[in-house]
């Protein structure tokens, strides 16, 4: 039992370092132009104003951030479900019926994470930087990485869950943050 936990606990700190490293690699160390480079430019050939590409990087990445946390908040709450699941699975004590519901769960947890990735794939092919799909209590929560919503952008991603998820609109909100 303790084995397991170490084995559950190993796993979730391996699957927060590859987010990291992913994410890390995405936006990459941002490194000074040397000396050597600024020697070859001419200062008439080329006029540079860094301050709005870097606070525009800034913004970005905090916006790329917030939806990493948000993947990672999902992710931790549904492994602690899925360990408290493969836990009754273990117990020889458990009765079948017992044991019938969290095979059930674990079965229902893994379906919801992968409806969630494909709902997300979709939101990022229709132009969406980034989007945090998070199905709970028969609800849907669908929050995309854009400047503003239209109305159309809403009743299309309304439909996206609708054929996706099986959601009706009553069931599903939508969100965004720049």
């Amino acid at each position: 039992m303790q084995m397991n936990r170490q084995t559950v606990w190993l796993v979730t700190m391996l699957t927060l370092m590859v987010a990291l490293s992913a994410y890390y690699i995405i936006t990459g160390p941002v490194e000074p132009v040397g000396p050597l480079a600024q020697n070859n430019l001419n200062e008439n050939q080329v006029q540079v104003d860094t301050k709005p590409v870097n606070q525009a990087a800034k913004k970005e990445s905090v916006a790329s951030e917030y939806f990493v946390y948000q993947n990672l908040q999902r992710q931790t709450m549904r492994e602690k479900l899925l360990d408290e699941y493969y836990n009754i699975l273990g117990d020889t004590k458990a009765s079948k019926e017992k044991l019938a519901e969290a095979e059930k769960m674990i079965n229902s947890l893994t379906k919801l994470d992968k409806q969630e990735e494909v709902m997300e794939n979709l939101l990022r092919q229709e132009g969406y930087q980034d989007a945090v799909v998070f199905q709970e209590d028969g609800k849907v929560n669908v929050l995309v990485q854009s400047s503003d919503l239209k109305n159309a952008q809403v009743v299309k991603i309304l439909d996206l869950a609708k054929q996706q998820l099986g959601m009706g609109a009553s069931q599903v909100s939508v969100s965004y943050r720049p």
